[in-house]
């Protein structure tokens, strides 16, 4: 079987061989075959019993006697629930997607390998705690458990795929951390690729006015140190091959919004805080709701990646938290000059230095394996690219080395990535810390092995006190890592991060308010570089907004706010679309429908309203229109980032040389350009949807499909129920509650992957949803059954008293010691 998304005739083979042999019968998509809910079950390695509360969504709320059982029943339970989805986050992290999918996927395994994850994995596990290592086998003992059940039918996809789950290890845990690493940090690599390609192109002086946070000229690369056109393209070809793996949801963190209010703020006078993290919309879900009780020594509940047994973001009985990306830059590319009479050598200082070979075996699809050897300067992996020899073929090669047939290039210069994921942290302690936090101090001593994974922490507990503590490691480098660095010379190596004491931190603000939207957390006197991928504030910017009243805010007050839809960036750039009342009657029938639509519009980009889709169209050609003349082919680079950068310093600060189309005689004025994108964004509106106005409806044209990792191959996703229904949905990516595309049109795959509200003043009113289901089995009662709440911006109660978890419990199951007869 080929990648999901296609099917060549070999894969269609396996499944009909499949379903002939009976492997994979009808009865079993209902899914309750792998899951045990209710009832009484064993559990070989227990200590003592562990009692588990299933509510009406699924989720489990599991109590233990002891650190050992608890990790272990955890471990137990999401292998019941996530097996397979654990098995292809494992394989992401580990590069052994090939083994699943074929030949197709080998380049993306090989630039897993660069990441060098396992490694890292295992070197920290050298010196974790015993104790946290005792959590974590606990958790892999219940995995496996699961596993080895004699006669357990496993999930479908182990059978559609025909292969069986290898035993889960603690190094699998920490790998999966490792993963959630590089999704953060990827952009800046594509982004540093096509900068210098920017710069090439527009020189330095005109090429910084489209880069971010770029405030100052920097020594990139010696003048005879070329770095091809034919590099850069090769490179990017090998980095985004692994983008092909994000895409199946396993880990692509993409942005996020976070905020408190202080206990004056808030009705019950305690904190507030809200959460949500935006990421791949996929079924199965990517995080999965537990609550974990040990009494007297641990209470927390919120969200884990299944495969790892911490709560990553959630509250305990004493403090709230989560996450937003911080928007570190913890990726720089180095040019490297290599030696032409020696191959395996670069240039540092002077010297020639030996380039490190680390053979890697990939195994493919069908029995077949190769060896490929990757390269690494101290920096870490060269990634110039690799390149196929052909169909059929298992010979590749990386471009300025030819590990299979001897030493032979056509460059002088390779590049390589120094990244951060690359040193010791410790995220996992971090986790295990923070779920039993009693305090402020607690806190601020977990993050402190937070390093690889940056993030916005938001903050607020019971003793009343807020916060935002900015956590991961910033490099401290020579400049910034915005451009490909001179690699000839160690000067713009890092030297170590920033101490944890300097990291920006708010604590208990005057105003008692605090939030973050993936936007710019300090001023521009903070002494060190953290990055330039900060989103524009248009979302901080509505939160402000949503926050500003002086009243005393509720949980349906922040219930409101997670879900809000109006358009900050809509209310900037629409007085300017209005402007061509001017022109109305050079107008054409469909844009002076358009046109009246925009005129009574308050910035919802609500589904039954035919504005957004107009000016969703119009602000897609706007882009294109102010920057394609003098870009040209570089402009299908450019990032959303870029663009949005642009516009919003463009609507804020006025117009500038960028606006003027230079392909023309004419000097255009930010007038025309608006009424040329206006044109072309309604001609391509009619031309897709139609001229009926009734047919322009956003949710007609915005719709959300939950799709599984299989479910793209039409016969699967019918068979076995994997994917959801075809949903209108509101919003974009410049609005509170977020809904869009990382490709084009309008078919939403990015959003918030669960929406999260937490009452510090009385546990049991926090609130959260998440868009699919508790279970990963498809065909499971608990599959995709929050998918409706989700859409329609409702909630579920987070219980958290034991009171109130055993009266609302829909399913017990006591898990007990030993080997009894089993509830498959």
């Amino acid at each position: 079987m080929k990648a999901p998304g296609k099917i060549g005739f070999s894969g269609l083979l396996v499944i009909i061989a499949a379903l002939a042999s009976g492997s994979l019968i009808l009865s079993d998509r209902s899914g309750k075959t792998s899951t045990e809910y209710d009832g009484v079950t064993f559990l070989e390695g227990l200590n003592d019993s562990v009692t588990v509360y299933r509510d009406e969504r699924g989720m489990p709320h599991i109590y233990a006697s002891n650190d050992h059982d608890m990790y272990m029943a955890v471990g137990y339970i999401s292998a019941g629930e996530r097996l397979w989805q654990m098995d292809l986050i494992r394989r992401s992290a580990t590069g052994r997607m090939s083994e699943l999918f074929g030949k197709s996927y080998i380049q993306a395994d090989i630039f897993s390998r660069c990441l060098q994850i396992t490694e890292k994995s295992r070197q920290i596990l050298k010196t974790e705690d015993p104790e946290i290592i005792a959590c974590l086998q606990a958790y892999a003992d219940g995995v496996n458990e699961y596993i080895n059940t004699p006669g357990r039918k496993l999930p479908v996809e182990f059978r559609i795929l025909s292969y069986k789950p290898e035993p889960w290890r603690l190094e699998d845990i920490m790998c999966i951390i490792g993963l959630m690493g590089w999704s953060l940090d990827s952009r800046n690599l594509a982004d540093g690729l096509f900068y210098y390609q920017l710069v090439s192109k527009l020189g330095v002086e005109k090429a910084a006015d489209l880069i971010p946070e770029w405030k100052e000229i920097e020594d990139i690369t010696p003048p005879d140190l070329r770095i091809d056109e034919s590099l850069i393209h090769r490179t990017r070809s090998f980095v985004s091959s692994f983008e092909r793996v994000l895409k199946l949801g396993v880990v692509p963190f993409s942005g996020s919004n976070n905020w408190a209010v202080a206990g004056d703020r808030t009705e019950s006078g305690k904190p507030l805080v809200s959460n949500d993290m935006h990421l791949s919309l996929n079924l199965p879900c990517i995080w999965m709701q537990v609550h974990q009780v040990i009494p007297g020594k641990l209470n927390v509940t919120g969200v884990l990646i299944p495969g790892m047994p911490f709560i990553v973001a959630g509250h305990n009985e004493k403090i709230a938290w989560g996450l937003t990306n911080f928007r570190v830059d913890g990726i720089d590319l180095f040019a490297e000059r290599i030696n032409p009479e020696n191959r395996k050598s670069y240039l540092l200082n002077g010297e020639w230095k030996d380039i490190v070979i680390k053979p890697e075996i990939i195994k493919v699809r069908g029995g077949k394996h190769d060896t490929i050897n990757v390269s690494f300067t101290h920096r870490g992996p060269i990634i110039s690219g690799l390149l196929d020899f052909g169909p059929g073929s298992m010979k590749y090669k990386w471009l300025g080395y030819d590990y299979l047939s001897g030493l032979k290039s056509f460059e002088n210069v390779s590049l390589s990535m120094k990244w951060s994921g690359y040193d010791i942290s410790d995220e996992a302690r971090s986790m295990y810390l923070l779920n039993r936090a009693a305090g402020w101090d607690d806190f601020r001593s977990a993050l402190r092995s937070f390093i690889s994974i940056s993030q916005n922490f938001i903050y607020a507990d019971t003793d009343g006190n807020i916060a935002l503590h900015g956590a991961g490691g910033i490099p401290v480098r020579k400049g910034n890592g915005i451009m490909i660095r001179n690699g000839e010379t160690d000067a713009y190596d890092w030297k170590g991060y920033v101490p944890f004491e300097k990291l920006p931190v708010v604590l208990n603000p005057e105003n008692g308010r605090l939030s973050s939207a993936n936007n710019k957390t300090v001023g521009d006197d903070y002494p060190y570089f953290i990055g330039h991928s900060f989103d524009v504030p248009y979302r901080k910017n509505r939160i402000e907004q949503l926050l500003e009243p002086d009243e005393k805010f509720s949980t349906d007050d922040f219930k409101r706010m997670i879900n809000d839809q109006q358009s900050y960036l809509a209310a900037l750039l629409t007085p300017h679309i209005l402007r061509l009342t001017r022109w109305s009657e050079s107008l054409t029938i469909p844009e002076k429908v358009a046109l009246d639509a925009l005129a009574g519009w308050d910035y919802d980009m609500n589904t039954a309203l035919t504005a957004p889709t107009v000016f969703e169209f119009f602000r897609v050609r706007f882009k294109k229109n102010l920057l394609s003349d003098e870009l040209g082919d570089l402009n299908d680079r450019l990032s959303d980032l870029t663009t949005e950068s642009y516009v919003y310093r463009l609507l804020t600060g006025g117009p500038d040389q960028w606006v003027d189309n230079v392909n023309t005689p004419v000097v255009e004025t930010l007038d025309d350009i608006v009424l040329q994108s206006f044109e072309d964004g309604v001609g391509e509106l009619t031309k897709q949807l139609g001229k009926n106005p009734e047919k322009w409806k956003w949710g007609r044209v915005h719709t959300i499909t939950l799709v599984h990792p299989l479910g793209t191959v039409k016969l699967l996703g019918s068979l076995f129920n994997l994917n959801s229904d075809k949903y209108p949905i509101g919003g974009s990516d410049h609005t509170v509650s977020p809904y869009y595309s990382l490709g084009t049109g309008f078919n939403a795959n990015i959003g918030a992957s669960v929406k999260h509200i937490y009452n510090t003043g009385d546990w049991d009113d926090s609130w959260s949803v998440i868009p699919g289901g508790s279970s990963g089995v498809p065909g499971s009662e608990f599959y995709s059954s929050q998918v409706k709440t989700y859409l329609e911006g409702n909630f579920y109660r987070d219980l958290f008293t034991e009171n109130a978890v055993r009266s609302s419990a829909k399913y017990t199951l006591v898990i007990k010691p030993g080997t009894g007869p089993r509830l498959d």
